[in-house]
């Protein structure tokens, strides 16, 4: 029995793993595709490139199980010996994860744009590899994102480490599929034409830039070691603003200027940037309120939330399933 569960712990990040590689090399081998057929590109180029990213993700898989393998047997350990171990707070780690997100996002972005910037309006709407099937290749970052984070950590639903890994990230696959929307203004030759050369760079290099920005979360989350420390309210706030001066505000102008000046349809991620503009807005205003508070009003209640903490099981500080 217990060398059953052994195995089972050994491959419980498995399949999220190797989705990522899989995903990333059929998502890589279809935008080169499009690259060598439209643009006729080397395409030994690309395949180093492809080899560079997985070759990122194996070390980082590999360094991630090491590290959670670490915590699981220190965690035994201080629960059968009934105390708190310091190195089971130090461990858990991934500085690799979010390199290795930083070595395929670059990559992809460097492709993607040299696909809308100089051939998208060529690529025929009605054939399987056509417009459609980029857009669905591209938007398949946001699936690889998801797994990436489950990959990384056993935090269970509800707790404090779960909360905040969903807090960071629940909205990076929604910000990747509003770069690939944004996007589609270059399929039609004439918009593209009309477009002064300021908005049409200002368009690839604002998509593209919140493509990598996806790498940030990962960061705070690795310095956090996924849950197991808090993360300093004022680096959750910057992430949030810049969230809002890097990503929302810039696409929300891009988008009303396509609308009013361009004439182009209105996309509804419009509303997804009003929406996330002021519930990121509502979010820093209440934290800078809760640390613009007196020192004293919230002392007492500091203090029986430390004697609460203090009296949980490492079981409970540290989000990990129970493999006792």
């Amino acid at each position: 029995m217990n060398r059953g569960r052994q195995m089972c712990e050994q491959f419980t990040y498995l399949p999220s793993r190797v989705l990522v590689i899989l995903l990333a090399m059929i998502q890589g081998g279809i935008l080169n595709y499009y690259l060598v057929h439209y643009n006729s590109h080397s395409w030994f180029f690309w395949i180093a490139a492809d080899v560079a990213v997985m070759f990122s993700f194996l070390v980082a898989f590999f360094i991630s199980y090491r590290e959670l393998k670490i915590v699981e047997q220190m965690k035994l350990s201080s629960q059968l010996k009934g105390k708190n171990n310091k190195k089971l707070m130090d461990a858990g780690s991934f500085p690799l994860s979010y390199f290795a997100w930083l070595v395929y996002s670059v990559m992809l972005t460097i492709r993607v744009a040299l696909i809308y910037k100089n051939f998208a309006y060529r690529i025929d709407k009605g054939v399987f590899f056509g417009t459609n099937m980029l857009k669905f290749t591209i938007a398949l970052s946001s699936i690889q994102f998801i797994l990436m984070i489950s990959a990384h950590h056993r935090a269970l639903p509800g707790t404090p480490a779960r909360n905040l890994i969903n807090g960071l990230t629940i909205m990076v696959p929604f910000d990747l599929m509003d770069s690939v929307d944004i996007f589609s203004i270059f399929f039609n030759k004439e918009s593209k034409d009309s477009l002064e050369d300021v908005f049409e760079y200002a368009i690839i290099v604002i998509a593209s830039l919140n493509i990598i920005f996806s790498t940030a979360p990962l960061m705070i989350l690795s310095g956090s070691h996924f849950g197991v420390h808090p993360v300093p309210t004022t680096i959750r706030s910057l992430y949030r603003v810049l969230q809002i001066a890097a990503i929302n505000g810039p696409l929300l102008f891009l988008r009303i200027f396509m609308w009013h000046k361009q004439g182009e349809e209105v996309s509804l991620f419009i509303v997804k940037n009003i929406v996330v503009i002021v519930m990121i807005g509502m979010e820093v205003y209440e934290s800078g309120y809760e640390l613009a508070k007196p020192q004293d009003e919230g002392e007492d209640e500091d203090d029986s939330e430390m004697q609460r903490e203090d009296k949980r099981p490492v079981a409970a500080l540290v989000p990990y399933h129970n493999i006792s």
